[in-house]
């Protein structure tokens, strides 16, 4: 299973994933591996991709059209990823049907795979911030999140804490904590979410970046500090 994380600042975007893949069915015996890729930047757009193993090849196609076609807009990658994911899924899965049929297995039904697309459109020399996600159950129909953040794959423990402490005039400094802390806190409850944390950047000035492993780790040490002072602020109340 996933945790997907796009956050929306007053000076860009964070999208953070877990990297955990999880095989089988979650109700029986299943089998992890902890190095699945599901954070990426086409150009200055940022692509997160939670469920079935097909979303990187939709990606790599994506990101070789948008080459050569010179996409840059959200918006319009956004459009790329529909018209591709839609193109391969009924090539690959001609005869399943998008969603579970009465009496039917679930087995014979299309793979869900979630993509969440972030970035900004230029419009009139202004930048528009955009979060866009879809699934492949609903024939990648595109819904616009205009409240400043989605979630992705095992959204419960995350949308608590999003609600609880985000807010839309965080600096992205501030958001790489907090996307990393929701990661993290959703992996010590929930074991279908778990490995090493994934993030990147789309500053709203510069060009987007991942970030590194070592700059990850430090902010999971110093988010584990500031949990571990919030607990000592009870611990000593009288």
């Amino acid at each position: 299973m996933t945790l997907t994380v796009c956050l929306q600042g007053n000076d860009g975007f964070v999208l953070a994933s877990d990297s955990r893949g999880t095989f089988g069915d979650p109700r029986s015996v299943t089998a992890q591996n902890d190095t699945i890729k599901k954070v990426y930047l086409v150009r200055n757009v940022g692509i997160l991709s939670a469920g079935g193993e097909q979303g990187n090849m939709i990606i790599e196609d994506v990101a070789k059209a948008v080459e050569t076609e010179n996409i840059n807009d959200a918006t319009k990658i956004m459009e790329k990823i529909r018209e591709v994911g839609r193109k391969r899924f009924n090539e690959w899965f001609p005869a399943f049907p998008f969603l579970p049929v009465p009496g039917q297995s679930t087995a014979f039904m299309r793979p869900q795979l979630q993509m969440i697309i972030a970035g900004y459109d230029v419009e009139e020399k202004k930048k528009i911030p955009r979060i866009y996600s879809m699934m492949s159950n609903y024939d990648f129909a595109p819904n616009l999140h205009d409240f400043g953040f989605t979630l992705g794959g095992v959204p419960q423990y995350a949308l608590y804490l999003l609600n609880r402490l985000y807010s839309r005039d965080m600096d992205v400094a501030s958001l790489k904590h907090l996307a990393a802390y929701v990661v993290t806190e959703t992996a010590s409850q929930d074991g279908k979410v778990g490995g090493p944390v994934q993030m990147g950047v789309i500053p709203l000035d510069e060009e987007a970046h991942m970030i590194n492993k070592e700059e990850i780790d430090s902010i999971v040490v110093e988010n584990e500090k500031r949990s571990k002072e919030l607990r000592d602020l009870f611990r000593k109340r009288r």
